[in-house]
C-alpha cells in the first residue's frame, strides 16, 4: 500500500512543499527521493498522486501528476460531544472517530468530569487525527474543538440532537436521519450526566436514546453511537427521512 503525506500548504508556482516533521518522515524515515510517485492531501478534501522534484535536508517539493483524488465523506455529517476519559481511551476514541467519518468532536465539561483536555495534550490529539487520517486515507481532517461547557452544548439546535442515556429510546425509536444531514450525539462521564443535566437536555429538546442493552464506556458509547447514527442514514428523496 503507498503512503499518504500531510501536505495542508497551498501550491507555489504549481507545486507542493512538504516540510517539518511531515518532510522528516517522508525524506528520511520513508526514504524518499527525487522521482518517487507518493499520496498527498491537504485535509480539506484535496487528495493526489505527486512526484517529488526536489529535495533539501528534511523538505521536499512535489508536483502533483494526474487527477484529484476522489474525496469520499460519511452520508451525514456526524458530531461527538463527550466528556473525555481518562488516559489513552481518549486517542483510542479520536482514532476511530476519524475512521468512521465523525466530522467533528467537542470535548464537554460536566459536572462530573474528571479530564480537560486543553493545550498540549489537545495539540497531540489533533497530530493523532492527522496520522489516523493518513492511514484511513481520509482527505478531511476531523475537527477536533476546544473544550466546551455542557450548558453551552445544549443550546445547538441545528439537526438531529441525540443524548447517550442507557434509559432512552432504543435503535427502532430513534429518528431518521436524512443523507447530508447534522447530527450530534452527547456522551457523558463515567459517572455518568447528572439529573440535573439530563433534565436541561430534555427541556432544551435534545433525545434520549440507548445505545446497547449494556452500560458502555465513554469510548465504546462515542463509536458505537457514531456507528449506528451512520448506518441509520437516509437518501434524501425517502419519504421517511427526517433533517
Amino acid at each position: 500500500m503507498s503512503q499518504r503525506f500531510y501536505c495542508p500548504a497551498a501550491p507555489e508556482d504549481g507545486a507542493y512543499q512538504i516540510n517539518g516533521d511531515e518532510g522528516r518522515h517522508l525524506t528520511r524515515v520513508c526514504r524518499k527521493g527525487v522521482g518517487d510517485l507518493v499520496e498527498i492531501f491537504d485535509g480539506r478534501g484535496f487528495a493526489a498522486w505527486a512526484r517529488i522534484v526536489e529535495v533539501a535536508g528534511s523538505s521536499a517539493r512535489l508536483e502533483v501528476e494526474g487527477e484529484p483524488i476522489a474525496d469520499r465523506q460519511a452520508d451525514c455529517r456526524v458530531e461527538i460531544a463527550v466528556a473525555a476519559p481518562k488516559g489513552d481511551r481518549f486517542d483510542w476514541l479520536v482514532e476511530k472517530a476519524v475512521e468512521l467519518g465523525v466530522a467533528r468532536i467537542v470535548p464537554l465539561a460536566t459536572e462530573r468530569s474528571v479530564v480537560d483536555p486543553r493545550g498540549s495534550k489537545l495539540d497531540r490529539l489533533r497530530r493523532a487525527v492527522v496520522e489516523a487520517s493518513k492511514q484511513c486515507r481520509r482527505n478531511r481532517l476531523m475537527e477536533l474543538a476546544a473544550p466546551e461547557e455542557f450548558s453551552t452544548y445544549l443550546a445547538r439546535s441545528d439537526g438531529v440532537r441525540l443524548l447517550a442515556d442507557p434509559a432512552g429510546e432504543p435503535p427502532h425509536g430513534w429518528p431518521t436521519i436524512a443523507e447530508g444531514a447534522t447530527a450530534r450525539l452527547i456522551v457523558g462521564p463515567e459517572g455518568g450526566l447528572t439529573a440535573r443535566e439530563i433534565e436541561a437536555a430534555l427541556a432544551a429538546g435534545w433525545l434520549p436514546i440507548r445505545i446497547a442493552a449494556a452500560v458502555l464506556r465513554i469510548e465504546t458509547a462515542a463509536v458505537a453511537g457514531a456507528a449506528a447514527i451512520l448506518a441509520r442514514v437516509q437518501p434524501v428523496h425517502c419519504p421517511a427521512a427526517l433533517s
